[in-house]
C-alpha cells in the first residue's frame, strides 16, 4: 500500500521506545508539528494540529485523550486504551459530543495473516496462543490486548474466563531468547517479510477512510477493555 501526500498536521505525545517508532511512520505521511512527553505541557500546542497521537504510559491515557478531545482534536491512542471499560466508554461518548475521531491501536488487524486467522478460528475446537518475548512485560496490557481484538469474532458473545483460558482459547506467554508469536497455528512472528502493518494502520487513520472501520475499532476496543477487566 503506497503512502499518500498529506498536509495533515499531527502532534505526538510520548517519545519512548514505541513513540519513536510511531514518529518515524508519521514523518512519512504527515507534518509533525510537536513532540512532547507525557509530563510536558502540550495543551498550548494543540491549536497547531488536526490529530494527536498518544503514546504515553498506560495510566496517563485517559486524562490526555480526554483533554485532546475536549479541545476538538482527533486522537489516536496506543493500547491498552484506558484503565477500565467505564473510562473507555466515557471517552467515546465525549468524542461523539465533540465531533472528533478516536482510534485505538489494533495494528495486528492490518497484518496480511489476519484474513487466514479469521477463516480458521471458527473451525478449531481448541485454539492456542503463544507469544515468547525477549524480556518480561505486563502481558495482559502489552500482549493479551492484541489477542482479544484479533480473536474478536469468537470473543464477542458469552465469555467463560478460567485464566489463562477463555472459552476454547489457551493463552501462553513466556520470556525466551527467541521471539515467537503464533495464534491458532498461524505464525505472526515479526520479520522482514511481513507487511508494514503499523504504517498501513496509521496511513489509513490519517489519509484513507476506505480502509478504516471506525465502528469496528470501537467495538473491539470496548470488548477488549471489558474482557481484560474481568481477567484482572
Amino acid at each position: 500500500m503506497g503512502s499518500k501526500i498529506s498536509v495533515i498536521n499531527v502532534g505526538l505525545i510520548g517519545y519512548g521506545y514505541w513513540g519513536k517508532i510511531i514518529h518515524s511512520k508519521l514523518e512519512k505521511i504527515a507534518k509533525v508539528k510537536f513532540v512532547c512527553r507525557s509530563k510536558d505541557t502540550y495543551v498550548d500546542k494543540l491549536d497547531l494540529v488536526d490529530w494527536v497521537f498518544v503514546v504515553t504510559p498506560d495510566v496517563t491515557h485517559y486524562e490526555i485523550v480526554k483533554t485532546c478531545i475536549i479541545n476538538g482534536k482527533n486522537v489516536f491512542c496506543e493500547k491498552p486504551f484506558t484503565s477500565n471499560f467505564e473510562q473507555a466508554l466515557s471517552l467515546y461518548r465525549l468524542a461523539e459530543i465533540n465531533n472528533v475521531k478516536l482510534y485505538v491501536d489494533d495494528v495486528f488487524n492490518y497484518r496480511t495473516e489476519l484474513e487466514e486467522l479469521h477463516s480458521v478460528i471458527d473451525t478449531k475446537k481448541e485454539i492456542k496462543v503463544t507469544w515468547n518475548t525477549l524480556k518480561s512485560q505486563n502481558y495482559l496490557n502489552r500482549l493479551t490486548w492484541h489477542h482479544l481484538y484479533m480473536l474478536y469474532p469468537i470473543l464477542n458473545g458469552k465469555i467463560d474466563i478460567q485464566w489463562p483460558k477463555i472459552n476454547n482459547i489457551t493463552f501462553n506467554y513466556d520470556v525466551s531468547d527467541k521471539k515467537y508469536h503464533e495464534v491458532a497455528g498461524i505464525d505472526f512472528t515479526h520479520n522482514s517479510n511481513n507487511n508494514d502493518a503499523l504504517f498501513d494502520m496509521i496511513n489509513g487513520v490519517l489519509n484513507d477512510d476506505t480502509i478504516i472501520d471506525w465502528d469496528y475499532n470501537k467495538e473491539i476496543t470496548l470488548n477488549s477493555e471489558k474482557i481484560l477487566g474481568r481477567i484482572k
